[in-house]
């Protein structure tokens, strides 16, 4: 736990050193899942890399088609994840729901 702490605390102090870069917006969800979000990254980034600090129980899924992952993350992890550099988009996970009209 107390590696885990470090890594976050140094994903947010080591980007305070270099060139300034805005912190990344989070996405609001109509309706959100409280403490769940979804992270893409830019297309040069390692995943695998960016995935590594969190406990393995906290992400969720992983997809092939995007260079991301999502998961349950804590206030901490979301705002370290908005000052990361690999992190193209943060979005918070919700509940999305489909309506289809049939014509008979």
């Amino acid at each position: 736990m107390l590696i885990k702490n470090l890594i976050i605390l140094a994903l947010c102090v080591f980007p305070a050193f270099s060139a300034p870069s805005p912190l990344i917006k989070v996405q609001k969800a109509r309706e959100p899942i409280a403490g769940r979000h979804i992270v893409i990254l830019k297309e040069s980034a390692s995943r695998q890399a960016n995935i590594d600090p969190f406990d393995a129980s906290s992400i969720t899924h992983k997809w092939d088609i995007i260079n991301g992952f999502a998961g349950s993350f804590s206030e901490a992890e979301v705002e370290a994840l908005k000052s990361n550099p690999d992190v193209l988009s943060i979005e918070e996970d919700g509940l999305v729901y489909t309506q289809a009209t049939v014509a008979q």
